[in-house]
């Protein structure tokens, strides 16, 4: 945890880079009352000259900006030693995953779409500098930590200093001392080399000619923490001095060493010599750093999002949970967590199965995915995810498992919601169709009677204009109640009302009816129409009612589609192989579809008139309901049409099976028909 102590007591310094002012003024009138000390450029170049010079604690960068752009400067910063750890939020205009994806995988640490929300961005700023300031106090852990390595560097020391002792002054002292891979130097008190091991002319690049007779400080451009006095002192003091130090390889890579230095004494206790082994801890120091953010980053996604990551150890039958997983749980605590503990919070009702997943997993080592509910200590319900992963030993045996639980609760919670919402307006609009539909046809069925009287000259005869107008009237009041029909049969369907009750249905006479009530409309425009349909055709396994319905919409689209000459053509057949099933075709040699009309004239609400010869319209309807009427007895329907060249409406329905009556969601085989 991070002391009070580790995090800076004067304000943040932050840096805001966009060229335009508005967007800079925004941002500092944002962020200065939440205590920050705000500097602002208008470009990159201007950016990078002022953090070469005095580095901020926290960068906000644009991205769309003349000269240097945000991911320009990312990169500049990132590669600098001096620079790289600033923490850097890109705020721009661009909200695409592309732009997104490519500001993270340059380095930067958040990505804000503008127009910024002034909570938001105070949080991530100050969670930023919060992790900056847990990333430097954990730097000064680890040096601490470093102790434990450098306690074994000084048992190699101490080895060493024991041979030196006795063979310093001889030249053989260099062969043996060539055997460690580390760089092993002996200087005078002033610095000037006297020994340059074969693992220091490695490490450096000089060889122990070019060395020798230096002063190691200025070959090397050593860098220490504190005052190389101080150091001094203190190797005075206690014989001994270790830390960190950084030092520059003859071709300038710098390099971070754990170095330990042992003073040398003559006859009369009087110091004369320092022997110093020097390790590079570079590539280890790095690995840590990245490691450590890496950590971070993990640890802030899973607190965000709510993942709770576990791990259950088969030798103990016992689960580390992480802290997200003890708040999903509503648990405290930072042990293990006994199997018996954690299968008692699952919902009793899903236990056995949970459990049963549990242990398939771990049978045949795959990974095993789930969702299911856990009670709280307080009596409460949550729903978590899970995602779990086998773990092998080194002889390859099951040793534990790994995995991830995501607490779903507010998800499941709006998904309740809206369902009921949605069942509500459903529920709503049933209801208001319903009655808007019953108020409509009161007045309709008054029009349409006393348009019938005027038609039969019972009210007194009539004049060319008025009989026209009547019919006018007659016309529009059909197709006004045709449209009525259509969105009441719409909405029962989207409510499940719509009840299709298959039974014994003759298709015969089903064409029969439809064609004799389409017959006067097709005569009315000149239009032949034929029914092919033989009087023994095989029953259906159907709804008589709702076959005639869908031949009426279908012929009616035929004569509407229609000039004067074109034929309309009903068939049915019988398939010869498979499960027997009726298809019923409506043929017209009319005007046709283009192929992108043919692939939408099954939609809800799609309407083509562009070949249309007839004036009137509906509301797109009619076909959307075939096809759904046509699907709940368990059949298929499509079009075949080509513009010019007439247009064939197809639909197959089962064979009605004269051993049984029962029809369970109207899935059916071929052993459920005869012909």
């Amino acid at each position: 945890m991070i002391q009070t102590a580790d995090i800076p007591a004067r304000q943040p310094r932050l840096l805001i880079v966009d060229d335009e002012r508005r967007n800079r003024d925004l941002l500092e009138v944002m962020l200065t009352p939440e205590g920050f000390d705000v500097t602002t450029v208008c470009s990159g170049e201007q950016a990078l000259a002022m953090v070469a010079v005095d580095a901020p604690d926290l960068i906000l960068l644009d991205i769309m900006m003349p000269g240097k752009d945000g991911f320009r400067v990312v990169e500049e910063l990132k590669v600098n030693d001096a620079t790289r750890n600033i923490p850097i939020i890109m705020i721009s205009a661009l909200d695409t995953r592309d732009s997104k994806m490519r500001a993270l995988n340059s380095g930067t640490e958040e990505v804000l779409t503008k127009p910024v929300d002034r909570a938001e961005l105070c949080v991530r700023v100050r969670n930023l500098l919060r992790t900056k300031a847990y990333g430097e106090h954990h730097d000064r852990q680890s040096q601490r930590l470093e102790a434990e390595a450098i306690e074994r560097i000084a048992e190699l020391a101490q080895r060493t200093l024991a041979l030196e002792a006795r063979t310093l002054e001889l030249h053989d002292q260099a062969g043996i001392i060539d055997l460690v891979s580390d760089a092993i130097t002996v200087r005078e008190m002033d610095g000037r080399i006297l020994f340059w091991s074969r693992g220091a002319e490695i490490a450096y690049g000089w060889s122990s000619e070019e060395a020798v007779g230096k002063i190691v400080f200025e070959l090397v451009k050593a860098e220490f923490a504190e005052p190389l006095s101080d150091i001094y002192l203190k190797l005075l003091r206690d014989d001994s001095w270790e830390g960190e130090v950084v030092h520059y390889r003859r071709d300038g890579i710098r390099m971070i060493v754990a170095t330990r230095w042992t003073l040398q004494r003559d006859g009369s206790g009087a110091p004369y010599r320092v022997l110093a082994i020097n390790n590079d801890i570079t590539a280890r120091r790095k690995a840590e750093s990245e490691q450590v953010l890496v950590s971070q980053r993990l640890a802030l996604a899973t607190s965000v999002a709510r993942v709770g990551v576990w791990e259950w150890d088969r030798a103990s039958d016992t689960f580390a949970w992480d802290a997200t997983m003890y708040d999903i749980h509503g648990m405290s605590g930072d042990g293990s967590v006994p199997y018996d503990v954690w299968a008692a919070a699952i919902n009793p009702d899903e236990r056995a199965g949970v459990e049963a997943s549990f242990r398939h997993a771990l049978a045949t080592r795959e990974d095993a995915f789930g969702e299911y509910g856990i009670r709280l200590p307080d009596g409460s319900v949550r729903t978590v995810t899970v995602c779990e992963r086998i773990v092998l030993n080194d002889q390859g045996e099951v040793c534990g498992m790994i995995g991830v639980n995501m607490d779903i609760t507010v998800r499941k919670q709006a998904e309740q919601a809206l369902k009921e919402s949605r069942d509500e307006q459903l529920r709503f609009k049933d209801e208001f169709i319903s009655h808007v539909s019953h108020e409509l046809r009161s007045p309709l069925t008054a029009i349409k009677q006393f348009s019938t009287i005027l038609a039969n000259g019972l009210a007194g005869d009539l004049n060319e204009d008025q009989l026209q107008y009547q019919q006018i009237v007659l016309k529009n009041v059909n197709q006004l109640q045709s449209m009525i029909d259509d969105l009441l049969e719409v909405t029962r369907l989207e409510t499940g009302k719509l009840n299709v009750n298959p039974t014994r249905a003759s298709v015969f006479e089903a064409a029969s009816y439809s064609v004799d009530t389409a017959f006067p409309s097709a005569r009315a425009k000149g239009i032949f129409m034929e029914c092919e349909v033989p009087e023994d055709m095989p029953s259906a396994y159907a709804d008589p009612i709702r076959v005639r319905q869908i031949l009426n919409v279908l012929l009616d689209n035929a004569v509407k589609f229609s000039s004067a000459g074109d034929l309309i053509t009903v068939t049915a057949t019988v398939a010869e192989e498979g499960p027997p099933f009726l298809t019923v075709a409506v043929t017209d040699t009319g005007s046709g579809m283009t192929p992108e009309v043919s692939s939408r004239i099954f939609e809800r609400l799609y309407q083509e008139s562009g070949f249309s010869q007839d004036s009137r319209k509906g509301l797109g309807l009619g076909l959307y309901i075939c096809k759904e009427l046509v699907v709940r007895q368990s059949g298929q329907i499509w079009v075949t049409s080509e513009a010019g060249k007439g247009t064939t409406i197809s639909f197959t329905l089962p064979v009605f099976y004269c051993g049984s009556r029962r029809r369970e969601n109207l899935e059916l085989t071929s052993e459920d028909y005869v012909s």
